[in-house]
């Protein structure tokens, strides 16, 4: 028979499920300083300046299948639906769709600038709550504050491709189905792709660098002629695939960029990824081409002081890759906002043009 009454058990397990908690955070902290010893063993820039193609190759062995596989997969026949969409002052639009694996469609909008002569080609991505249509703002004025719009018409002018990442938020349109109907989940397809070897950033960088190479194959995107930016998860996104694809050649992060220990979600994340590769390491993959990652002072969703200790660990793998001035960040007057001035796109488009 118990003798405590139902508060002092409720209280009991309050107090120890606390202490269990705090527990498991030091023992976090503790196993952190020893994945930073590992990591710094593992990865230094004078390590990744003199073999950084083993490094860019062990990091898409992290991400995950099919970026395992690009050689094979990334070269094979690609189905393409191409649907007019939008005749603005500035661009022709595009909707299109992918097939960038047996079964698999991907989406994006493409914005032909209306600019004669050779242009070069952006790849402008999309961040969480978002979708091409947002970030081109063809239903409202929002936080990508024209992204796609001032890509496209800077300087000379250039070609815009906007791929859609597996993200739904409410306000736009319904969430689809997942399998079994148990709702969609970002999270939970990442872990089941991880389950077999993929991961979500894994299957949609895969895809991102399909579109891209079927732009280079027609002719539209050139060599030496390729940037991709983008916001938040777009950020993210840009960091990631100009680490493992060397054919853009000028990377442009906004507000996502940053420590990852502090801002770790579940598909920023790979089995003890802390030993090799945090978010200065992947940049060191982007090296020596032109990186530029900039953060609003006033964002709500990551730190800028986080954001800014995660870029001086950055500045070393530049220096060592005898490229220091191709690596700039800053901070900004906003918020969780793509810049309203064009400093960073400014950057991208004179490495590129």
């Amino acid at each position: 028979m118990f003798i405590e009454t139902e508060q002092v058990m409720k209280e009991n397990t309050i107090k120890n499920r606390q202490a269990f908690c705090d527990g498991i955070y030091k023992v976090l902290e503790d196993r952190r300083k020893i994945y930073d010893d590992m990591r710094e063993a593992y990865i230094t820039p004078e390590k990744v300046a003199a073999n950084r193609e083993a490094y860019r190759a062990d990091f898409t062995n992290m991400l995950g299948w099919p970026l395992t596989d690009y050689e094979n997969l990334g070269n094979t026949p690609m189905e393409v639906r191409v649907t007019p969409r939008y005749d603005i002052d500035w661009a022709k639009g595009y909707a299109m769709e992918f097939e960038v694996l047996p079964g698999l469609w991907a989406y994006a909008l493409y914005f032909e600038s209306k600019n004669e002569g050779e242009l070069p080609f952006i790849i402008a991505q999309h961040g969480g709550c978002g979708n091409p249509e947002a970030a081109a703002e063809t239903f409202e004025e929002n936080n990508y504050n024209g992204m796609v719009r001032r890509a496209a018409t800077y300087g000379g002018g250039a070609n815009v491709l906007c791929p859609m990442l597996l993200m739904w938020p409410d306000r736009f349109e319904p969430a689809p189905k997942a399998i079994e109907d148990e709702g969609y989940s970002r999270s939970r397809i990442d872990a089941r792709l991880k389950q077999v070897g993929s991961s979500i950033t894994a299957v949609e960088t895969f895809a991102i660098r399909r579109m891209l190479t079927y732009f280079i194959e027609n002719g539209t995107a050139k060599e030496g002629h390729i940037g991709m930016l983008g916001l938040s998860y777009g950020g993210f996104y840009t960091t990631v695939t100009a680490a493992v694809d060397t054919r853009i050649n000028a990377a442009y992060s906004s507000c996502q960029y940053s420590d990852r220990y502090r801002y770790g979600r579940e598909d920023w994340i790979w089995g003890d990824n802390a030993s090799r590769f945090l978010d200065a390491e992947v940049a060191s993959l982007i090296a020596p081409r032109p990186f530029f990652a900039d953060e609003g002072d006033r964002d709500d969703l990551f730190d800028f002081r986080a954001f800014l200790g995660e870029c001086e660990r950055t500045i070393p793998y530049f220096e060592a890759a005898g490229a220091k001035d191709s690596f700039k960040y800053r901070t900004f007057d906003g918020t969780h906002e793509f810049a309203k001035d064009d400093e960073g796109i400014a950057f991208i488009y004179n490495a590129i043009k």
